[in-house]
């Protein structure tokens, strides 16, 4: 299909639907500037998070240092074969995910996983920047004597919001200051917190006293990133690509960039976490380096500047803004561009203040979990499984085309809402898994032997 920010016209449809918009449309080759390199970079970014530094403190004394540090790698090698799996999408076909679920979703229904996506998306870049301006507060405290969050929060907000309503190639420039200076500060970091509390190897070596399963941190572990496994698309969009679309060719530049870009930060972060827990007892980053740095102002300041504030810009332009940017470009494609859909998102996440709802982050996430848990499984299953990585390109742009379903809304997807939600309800510990296979598995026999009979797919008949 040729890309076109034409409207298609509502012929034989009398929805009335718009579909097209210049933002959502395929990219075209001269669109795709983002190298492996480059998205590698990203990834760093969008990943090296506080929550990693936090999970890997707060897991000890639970579990041994070895099982703690495994845990990360293990859960999110998960991730990172979701995020494979789901990054074929934009990488192949350049669609973003506010379109791609159109397929399985339907037209019209394709907004509802879009705003369950952004939604909390938008809360966590509130959240984030919170964190983020609780840093820089210390510092202006430290050497101006100026305490305002309430303002900081705002221009911190601004600033997140501007990198990233200026595009993929904006967030990619700042990644590659970020992403050496998080490495070097995380290293920096840990040196000083091993030498300063005379830790030696067998600190390291010492047994979990219980609390947590190790399946249950490998959930925890993983249930911090997953959410990308969701909208990745949204960035593999704007890979460079090479001319054979076999799975393994064409994603080997991605698989990399992703591995090393989320393994091996997730789980230094974590280590330098579960050393702060070791150490000091402490799992607020923030607290952290205010105790141990408070005696050196220069060196406070650099480390939460480089740490605390880096990692919230380069997680939130990635992960909480760019999402939602381009589910509200979706809602009404021809009436809001990325720009402003980003700026709103943004204005948004400040507005409703998700730091006062922080005490009710577990029971959040869960929510969140048993939702998103069957929008991944639904895509998994409906891409690879059903359509063999094929997509009628030209009929997800128009309207009355083959993902009508029963008045733009596909109820094999809706339909898997219910066994997913109440099995992640059931076993809260694991309930974005659970959902996630569940709902994948609902379906794939609801499209394979009711849907798609009712309503023909072409790419189910190749």
């Amino acid at each position: 299909m040729k890309p076109s920010t034409e409207t298609s016209g509502n012929i034989g449809d009398p929805s009335g639907l718009s579909l097209k918009g210049p933002e959502i449309m395929p990219t075209l080759e001269s669109q795709r500037t983002v190298s492996s390199l480059g998205f590698f970079m990203i990834n760093v970014g969008m990943y090296v998070q506080l929550v990693a530094f936090i999970m890997g403190a707060q897991l000890y004394p639970a579990l041994s240092p070895f099982s703690i540090v495994l845990t990360a790698a293990l859960g999110n090698v998960l991730v990172w074969i979701l995020l494979v799996l789901t990054g074929d999408i934009g990488l192949k076909h350049g669609i973003p995910y506010s379109v791609y679920v159109r397929a399985p979703f339907g037209y019209l229904g394709a907004h509802i996983p879009g705003l369950i996506r952004a939604l909390p998306a938008i809360f966590w870049f509130g959240f984030q920047t919170w964190l983020g301006a609780l840093a820089i507060n210390e510092i202006t405290k430290l050497l101006f004597g100026f305490d305002s969050l309430t303002l900081i929060i705002i221009i911190f907000g601004i600033f997140q919001i501007i990198n990233t309503a200026m595009g993929i190639n904006a967030i990619e420039k700042f990644d590659w200051v970020a992403t050496p200076v998080l490495i070097l500060t995380g290293l920096y970091i840990e040196y000083f917190l091993i030498t300063k509390y005379n830790l030696t190897f067998s600190s390291f070596l010492v047994a979990g006293e219980g609390g947590f399963s190790f399946i249950t941190a490998m959930a925890i572990m993983a249930g911090a990133q997953i959410t990308m496994a969701v909208n990745i698309s949204d960035i593999t969009r704007f890979l460079k690509k090479g001319d054979d679309p076999s799975f393994g060719k064409l994603n080997r530049g991605s698989m990399h960039a992703q591995f090393w870009g989320l393994i091996i930060p997730m789980a230094l972060f974590v280590f330098i976490g579960l050393t702060s827990g070791i150490a000091t007892g402490e799992w607020n980053p923030i607290t952290v380096m205010t105790t141990v740095f408070g005696d050196n102002p220069f060196v406070l300041v650099f480390v939460l500047g480089a740490f605390v504030v880096f990692a919230q810009v380069a997680s939130n332009t990635g992960q909480n803004l760019m999402p939602p940017g381009y589910v509200f470009v979706n809602l009404f494609p021809k009436k809001i561009k990325y720009r402003d859909a980003v700026i709103a998102a943004g204005v948004i996440g400040l507005l409703i203040k998700p730091w006062a709802f922080a005490e009710f982050i577990p029971t959040i996430l869960l929510v969140i979990a048993c939702l998103l848990g069957p929008i991944l499984g639904i895509m998994v299953s409906d891409y690879h499984l059903l359509r063999k990585r094929q997509l009628n390109l030209e009929d997800l742009y128009t309207p009355g085309g083959q993902y009508t379903y029963f008045k733009n809304f596909n109820p094999a997807a809706f339909i898997v809402f219910i066994p997913g939600i109440l099995s992640g309800i059931l076993v809260p510990d694991y309930a974005f898994f659970v959902s996630m296979i569940i709902g994948g598995l609902v379906y794939y026999l609801l499209m394979k032997y009711w849907i798609a009979k009712k309503y023909p797919q072409k790419e189910l008949e190749v």
